[in-house]
């Protein structure tokens, strides 16, 4: 088992995804006796953790009913503290730096969720709604806009729509009524049929994406088509070994210093890593993931840590200065293990 250290008070939250009652949320801490998990929540198909800025407070996206909950999460202990109705396939969820306003973004219903919160980390009020229009050339995976991941950066609101192949852009006014909270302000498309799924922003200013349905890495400026660097996500040749036969990346993280990304290529099941430093993002190494469908990524104490959805694992890649400093090995096995988050209290 790989050994990651932790600090005083902080834990691993983990969004167990599946339909049974085993699944939802889990906490796991490591000492001398290895890792411990246990459960502190059972929700259908949990698929995104967020936590709020300045409270203990933590809330996560269920998309088998379409709803965002919210927990006072302290120790091994989760009081639910508030659940509203989302969209269809609510998959990634955002709150503002404020602590004000969470976004919800629901990939099956072309919408996003914007939902006020109170003092105390609740929801407040009744949610709004933005529906998005678009689509682009893949007739199966994008007949519509089908929003993927909301960022917040710089005073502004990110939202990057896989069904549309652009990254929407929009300023905040958190004293705005409803839906009005949000107002567009730019399309910034990438090439056709690249189906960005996650981004991360890098110190210069760019954006790099994940681009799901194209198989490859999206580095450029948000200014336009022309300013968009690709990479092929995998060198592995063939059809994928998971699920389907493509490859299909996923999520996408970077190194502290943001020299590098890493890729989880979901279906060849890899870890790809990219220096970014370039014009050209420069794929410089590709290992197993140690796990089937690595569905999400997270940095941390000098490991990147992977969560195989299929396997129900969780594995860590130690880093290095110049990519991976070592192959993945467990952590501890997680039903569903789909998302991770570092949780301090």
């Amino acid at each position: 088992m790989a050994e990651v250290s932790f600090g005083e008070g902080e834990s691993l939250l983990v969004a167990a995804r599946g339909r049974g009652p085993e699944h939802g949320l889990w906490r796991f801490v490591g000492g001398p006796g290895g890792w411990q998990g246990s459960q502190l929540a059972t929700v259908g198909q949990l698929s995104s953790l967020c936590r709020h800025p300045t409270l203990p407070v933590v809330y996560g996206s269920g998309s088998v009913r379409g709803v965002i909950l919210a927990w006072h999460v302290a120790g091994e202990a989760a009081a639910p503290i508030g659940e509203a109705l989302s969209g269809d396939d609510p998959c990634f969820i955002a709150v503002d730096p404020s602590g004000r306003l969470l976004v919800a973004v629901n990939y099956g219903s072309s919408d996003l969720t914007l939902m006020p919160l109170a003092a105390d980390g609740s929801f407040e009020g009744p949610p709004a709604k933005l529906l998005l229009e678009g689509g682009g050339p893949d007739p199966e995976r994008q007949e519509a806009a089908h929003p993927h991941q909301a960022l917040f950066h710089d005073g502004k609101l990110f939202v990057i729509d896989l069904g549309g192949d652009r990254i929407r852009s929009f300023t905040v006014d958190l004293d705005a009524p409803g839906a009005a909270v949000l107002k567009p302000v730019g399309d910034h498309h990438l090439p056709p049929g690249t189906g960005p799924r996650h981004g991360v922003f890098l110190p210069d200013g760019r954006l790099a994406v994940s681009g799901e349905l194209a198989s490859n890495l999206a580095v450029g400026f948000l200014e336009g088509p022309s300013n968009w660097t690709t990479a092929p996500g995998t060198l592995r040749a063939g059809p994928a070994k998971t699920r389907t036969n493509r490859n299909y990346p996923g999520d996408i993280q970077r190194s502290t210093d943001g020299a590098f990304v890493y890729l989880a290529n979901r279906g060849h099941d890899t870890i790809a890593a990219f220096d970014v430093r370039g014009g050209l993002p420069k794929l410089v190494a590709e290992i197993d993931a140690g796990a089937a469908w690595p569905q999400h990524l997270l940095v941390h104490a000098g490991h990147l840590l992977v969560a195989g959805w299929d396997s129900a694992r969780v594995m860590a890649v130690p880093l290095g200065v110049d990519s991976f400093a070592g192959s993945a090995e467990a952590l501890f096995d997680c039903p569903g293990a789909g998302w991770l988050m570092l949780y301090s209290g």
